[in-house]
């Protein structure tokens, strides 16, 4: 068994664990990124896609949710759209971003989408939108408009790997295909982690020692690592999926060919119901109508318009003991799944369209609830087992429900300035 030692180690390799180790390694640290998944190349193809997407089901329905095991983590699929960390809500759990949320800003690409790059189908969604009443924005994306002249493009989309890349350079060892086992532990502290890294048809168990180790392998498998330490009460209170529907018609004539951004725009209703653009990709368009056996759809691309549905549902379901997520939802979040999905039919009606479905409930967004600041960890991230840290969304409070990356880019910043104190 080989083992190798370290100033951190740090578990996962998407937003929040790539911002640690390129923090870490800038300011010399010795820093060891384990990455479950390989280094397939960022790119939206149909295989592209299938290579790295590992879809996670929430029980005995079809609702899933779909992650991405590859360096750089899910942002290599991702939509890009930056809601703002609630500043007051971190202040209340001792955790100060303001100065974080400044220097992010200062650095990334984080703006609404300029008019050029709303396509057709965005903006009749728009015009229906506020002939109905609805607040319907623009919201800031990840994405950097210079480098779309010709409307949507894939490359201009921020993603983590842009950080890893960096810490590389910077020094730190980058390990793919290790899946971790068990964090070690001595004395009430972590000191380490073993791991298992594929090598061909086998495999080779390997040690890793650190003074400080950060849980970062994103909150559908951080919770299970966790629970696995002995810290109490993971998952006690069940989580939450922001479930919804994707819903689909045909708007003769339209024509809008071009590929847009998806989530570029979105109003919130009461109760907690989101309505935005689900126009997605070419790519992503001809898989989901053939699953859905919607061939006139899957042929008229063109005349395809989208609305998305999430609700903010409650915490409920349960982690089980082999790490799968259970989830039910009681009568009032099936009143505003419906609510939400009636109001994305006449939203789509207004704008023309016909022949309007929906996908079913199948979609899951970001997984929570299962992790607490203030319970499980406290305001420097740290769990009862001392040097053990955990950063990434399984953290974010069940009060913050829009998209986390920047926030999570902001709490791993956080986090490495209490790292670089304390080695």
């Amino acid at each position: 068994m080989k083992h190798e030692e370290f100033d951190v180690i740090v578990v996962g390799s998407g937003v929040c664990g790539a911002t640690i180790a390129r923090e870490m390694s800038r300011q010399g640290r010795k820093v060891l990124m384990l990455e479950r998944g390989g280094s397939a190349p960022a790119r939206e193809s149909l295989a592209g896609i299938a290579g790295i997407a590992d879809e996670v089901r929430l029980g005995e329905r079809k609702l899933a949710t779909v992650r991405a095991l590859t360096t750089g983590g899910s942002t290599s699929m991702y939509f890009a759209v930056a809601n703002m960390p609630p500043l007051e809500l971190f202040r209340a759990h001792g955790i100060e971003l303001a100065d974080d949320l400044e220097a992010v800003r200062r650095e990334l690409p984080i703006a609404a989408l300029p008019d050029r790059l709303l396509m057709a189908k965005a903006r009749r969604l728009r015009a229906s939108a506020i002939e109905l009443g609805h607040d319907w924005r623009k919201n800031e994306m990840l994405i950097d408009a210079s480098q779309c002249d010709s409307g949507y493009r894939y490359e201009a989309k921020w993603k983590a790997l842009d950080y890893v890349e960096d810490a590389l350079a910077a020094g730190a060892t980058l390990i793919q295909r290790a899946m971790v086992v068990r964090v070690l532990r001595e004395g009430g502290r972590a000191i380490g982690v073993e791991y298992r890294r594929r090598k061909g048809f086998g495999s080779e168990l390997r040690q890793a020692y650190a003074k400080k180790v950060v849980l970062a392998a994103g909150e559908l498998a951080t919770p299970t690592m966790l629970r696995d330490c002995g810290v109490d009460g993971v998952g006690a209170r069940g989580f939450f999926c922001n479930p919804g529907y994707g819903v689909y018609g045909l708007v003769p004539g339209l024509g809008g060919g071009e590929e847009g951004f998806v989530g570029s725009m979105s109003c919130h209703l009461d109760d907690g119901i989101e309505l935005g653009d689900a126009n997605v990709a070419r790519v992503l368009h001809r898989p989901m109508m053939l699953a859905a056996l919607r061939f006139r759809h899957l042929l008229s691309y063109g005349d395809c318009v989208g609305v998305g549905v999430k609700v903010k549902d409650g915490l409920g379901g349960r982690l089980e003991a082999d790490g799968r997520l259970r989830k039910g939802f009681d009568h009032r979040d099936q009143v505003r799944l419906d609510q939400g999905r009636r109001e994305a039919v006449r939203l789509l009606e207004r704008a023309g369209a016909k022949h309007i479905f929906d996908v079913g409930l199948r979609a899951a967004g970001r997984i929570g609830g299962l992790i607490r600041i203030g319970e499980h960890v406290d305001g420097k991230l740290e769990t009862s087992l001392r040097g053990l840290h955990v950063c990434d969304g399984s953290i974010i409070p069940d009060d913050m429900r829009g998209t986390p990356t920047v926030s999570l880019i902001c709490l791993a910043r956080h986090l490495s300035r209490h790292l670089l104190a304390a080695t």
